[in-house]
């Protein structure tokens, strides 16, 4: 807690002064401020120059020095004067400290006035846990404490620059340095002009709006609440402090920790005329007679709380009154039961079965509590803020979500902190990253995960300048990207070739000539492709693909460095790739190997053995076809199939079929759900070559090491994660629903329905491809730059059938049951707690996520939001780092 600041007189006075000497201290008060450490000593210190040295103080301190309403800086301490001037205004001071005790506010310290006779003029000061640094605040906190005890002099708490007269005794001091608060003196308040004038205590709280500007809620309550994210008053702009109110809200910070609290929160007042923070979860009002919206039942019924009372170790020594609680754990404890059916009588039925904790007063006070933060429909509050367990227990964000988690869950995990950096300091990560690797004596893979738009085609391009003596091979995912690339070599003045592309001149081809080319490589006949082109242009003048081959030839004899594909460069023999030093752009055993997957019918592979004279391949198929009666994950040998001959009539890529050893048999009948399996069929991934004694640098934003050490082998890989800079965008994720293919086949016309919420274009959505909407979508975002630093809207969470999920982890030599069963569970990853589809086995688990998780980073990335101010709106139900989670979307509107 920083320093307390009060108004302190530098003289003391030992009657009261005269009105020429009260006119001095007034004058130059204002000058004189005392600033006290937050401890027993230091303040007690202070109570005595007023009580005992008869030192003036004003609780408030000034700008300017100059004491008065206008230049008021700010106040923590607040007095109330009683002179008994009158049998109405007679009370002592212990009825005052009981009634004080009553509602839960105790002074700090009291002492007796100059002119007291037997203690009947007294004066209690109370110490607010924060600052008030705005003026509306501090007249409204006097103003009530002002109502609680109508017999203290009306002058004290009206005016915020009032000083006063020191005194001659202090006949009280609490050495536990209780506080107040401004949300517990509103509370205390409401409650005490129930309890004076039941019937008219919302009309009293009208007009207390009234005098001070502080409006009401949807239930006529004071609007204030309790926040301890600081994101949620991120809208609010502050009050002048001048008293002026605006239509807005006022943000008060606490510096002190309460009883047992774990962490400070804030206040957010919402001021007449503004409507409360949407993240408070109600609308402020400015009349006691608005409509409510009356629900049939609450979300957590009674039955839940058998699910609260296993999964909470506080609310069980709470309910078996095991210890005594302080005031915060009891008030966290509170805020959960509240969002309960019969949750408020529970709470107050066991206070009642352990009065050696909650006496009568007690019960009464939180009773009232209770029903107050009912009325203003305060929400749950998070475990780590209240409850001294939250560091030794597994838990959700708060009580109820841990108990009975929503379907849409996503909450960040206690605790959990994101280390960032600055641009400049993530870039050169990344450089220096890169360098070490290219630098490695060794034949490791060295990847290098670095986030999208942190400079990885910078660095590499920029070490390729460095070092003109080496030749690099640069390999992409697409040809889009490989163009991008070749053309920033080219204007730093780097001696590159990119390697032409028979796909970026598809469209100029004769139809024949292309439909066979890409018959050769579908069915694996990649060699065969060249000769084809070759007799093509015997017989016809093609331009196009004369200069494509033109190319190819050049490329024969190039001796500098060559911009490339993934497809490329897995087709590259070892003596032509060990010229080069090797850079691989993006994540390729996502964006190239699994995802080039070969299905084959049981009756096409029957007929291949029936026409095959291959032995070695006949064995194959039979040792498949008997082992498919009793398994669906087959592990069967590799073979050359340099030696089994081509044939046009058959349809899939039997080389690939050949060389594959793990191979998944997927029957029709048991899966009957998946319309796109007409038969009984064989799916394997085929095979890529990465040459042992070969050095390969992975650059990527998506490699997940697990997968990688899994894939080449743990002590092969060098895993490298840089580090990460804090979005200059924003990106907001809206779960409220699954946004998988099938709820959007549900909901329909939903993307059209965002895109007109968010006015954005069909060229700014990336969805599934199967919308047909704009020119990106899930499966080809990398590498395009057309969308950078603009607003876009991503929509889907881009599943997988579980089967692919199984082949993939099979595929890359990992244990699990292969007849395990995805179910819904809640799982912890990238700092959130979240509910989703999923396996139990890790191994299968790690293979979703990372396929989920990559496909929606590629699709954010497109906005580049480490380097530009744009918002990505993403509806999914998988959280990605840095993703502000924006709940209850109305779908509806």
């Amino acid at each position: 807690m920083e320093k307390i600041k009060v108004s302190l007189d530098s003289e003391s006075c030992w009657a009261k002064p005269s009105n020429a000497k009260a006119a001095q201290i007034s004058n130059r008060i204002g000058g004189f401020v005392e600033e006290i450490n937050p401890t027993p000593k230091d303040i007690r210190a202070l109570a005595e120059k007023i009580s005992i040295d008869g030192q003036t103080f004003c609780p408030a301190t000034f700008k300017d020095g100059i004491r008065n309403q206008a230049h008021f800086e700010q106040q923590q301490f607040i007095a109330l004067d009683f002179d008994s001037k009158t049998p109405d205004t007679t009370i002592t001071l212990e009825d005052a400290r009981a009634r004080a005790e009553r509602y839960g506010l105790r002074p700090v310290f009291a002492y007796d006035t100059l002119t007291s006779k037997n203690h009947n003029k007294f004066r209690i000061v109370f110490l607010n846990n924060a600052p008030m640094g705005h003026r509306i605040v501090a007249e409204a906190v006097q103003l009530a404490l002002g109502k609680i005890f109508p017999e203290a002099d009306p002058l004290c708490y009206k005016d915020v620059s009032k000083m006063y007269f020191g005194g001659k005794e202090l006949t009280y001091f609490d050495e536990r340095l209780s506080t107040i608060d401004v949300e517990s003196v509103f509370r205390s308040m409401t409650r005490y002009l129930k309890e004076s004038t039941p019937k008219h205590y919302k009309e009293r709280l009208a007009h207390f709006s009234s005098q001070t500007g502080i409006s009401l809620n949807e239930s006529g309550l004071l609007d204030v609440t309790i926040s301890y994210d600081p994101t949620e008053s991120s809208g609010a702009t502050q009050t002048s402090q001048n008293g002026e109110i605006s239509p807005s809200a006022i943000i008060m910070r606490s510096s002190i920790k309460g009883d047992g609290e774990k962490s400070p929160k804030s206040y957010i007042i919402g001021l007449k005329g503004s409507t409360s923070n949407p993240s408070v979860g109600r609308t402020a009002s400015n009349s006691p007679t608005d409509k409510k919206i009356v629900k049939n039942h609450k979300k957590y019924r009674s039955s839940d709380m058998k699910k609260i009372a296993q999964s909470c170790r506080l609310f069980r020594e709470f309910r078996d009154g095991t210890r005594d609680m302080v005031h915060d754990e009891l008030f966290g404890l509170s805020l959960s039961l509240i969002q309960v059916e019969n949750g408020p009588q529970i709470f107050r039925k066991i206070q009642e079965e352990h009065p050696e904790f909650y006496d009568r007063e007690r019960r009464s006070r939180w009773s009232h509590a209770i029903e107050y933060n009912a009325d203003s429909k305060y929400k749950p509050q998070d475990c780590d803020k209240f409850c001294p367990y939250a560091d030794k227990c597994k838990h959700g964000k708060n009580i109820l979500t841990t108990a009975k988690p929503k379907r849409n869950l996503i909450e960040k995990i206690t605790g959990y902190q994101e280390g960032f950096c600055s641009l400049e300091e993530m870039q050169d990560d990344v450089y220096n990253a890169i360098l070490r690797a290219y630098h490695a004596e060794d034949t490791k893979v060295h990847v290098i995960k670095a986030g999208v738009g942190s400079g990885k085609s910078y660095s590499y391009l920029k070490i390729m300048s460095e070092n003109p003596d080496s030749c690099f091979l640069v390999s992409t995912p697409t040809n889009l990207l490989k163009d991008e690339v070749g053309d920033r070599a080219v204007d730093d003045e780097l001696e590159v070739l990119k390697t032409p592309s028979l796909d970026q001149i598809a469209d100029e081809l004769p139809r024949k000539v292309w439909n066979y080319i890409r018959r050769l490589r579908k069915t694996g006949r990649h060699s065969e492709v060249h000769p084809y082109i070759q007799q093509v242009l015997k017989n016809e003048d093609i331009p196009c693909l004369r200069e494509y081959m033109e190319k190819r030839e050049k490329l024969k004899h190039f001796t500098g460095s060559i911009i490339t594909t993934h497809r490329y460069l897995m087709n590259m023999d070892r003596k032509r790739l060990s010229n080069f030093v090797c850079i691989i752009d993006e994540d390729i055993l996502f964006k190239s190997i699994i995802s080039n997957q070969e299905a084959i019918t049981v009756s096409e592979l029957k007929k291949l053995r029936k026409e095959t004279a291959n032995v070695l391949l006949a064995q194959k198929i039979d040792k498949l076809l008997k082992r498919a009666k009793t398994q669906s994950l087959i592990s069967v040998e590799g073979f050359d199939p340099d030696d089994i001959g081509s044939d046009d009539d058959i349809p899939f890529d039997v080389a690939s079929f050949c060389q594959a050893e793990k191979i998944m048999f997927r029957e029709k009948s048991k899966n009957p759900e998946d319309k796109n399996l007409k038969e009984d069929m064989f799916c394997f991934i085929k095979p890529a070559i990465f040459f042992e004694n070969m050095k390969y640098i992975v650059v990527s934003a998506t490699a997940d090491e697990k997968i990688y050490r899994q894939y080449f082998g743990a002590e092969r890989v060098d895993f490298y994660e840089c580090k990460q800079a804090k979005y200059d965008g924003r990106l907001l994720q809206y779960p409220g629903k699954s946004m998988s293919r099938s709820c959007i086949n549900n909901n329909k016309g939903i993307v059209q329905k965002l895109m007109w919420k968010f006015g954005m274009k069909a060229s700014h959505v990336i969805t599934f491809m199967k919308e047909n909407i704009g020119h990106l979508h899930f499966g080809n975002t990398e590498g395009s730059n057309s969308l950078e630093g603009e607003d876009i809207l991503v929509v889907g969470t881009p599943y997988h059938a579980p089967f692919l999920y199984k082949l993939v982890a099979f595929t890359l030599g990992m244990d699990f049951d292969e007849d395990e069963e995805m179910e819904s569970q809640i799982i912890e990853h990238n700092g959130y707690r979240f509910q989703i589809n999923t396996f139990k086995n890790e191994n299968l688990r790690a293979v979703q996520l990372w396929m989920i998780e990559s496909e929606l980073e590629q699709a954010v990335g497109r906005a580049r939001l480490l380097r530009n101010s744009c918002t990505v709106h993403l509806f999914a139900r998988f959280p990605l780092r840095q993703s502000e989670i924006v709940e209850d979307f109305d779908y509806k509107d």
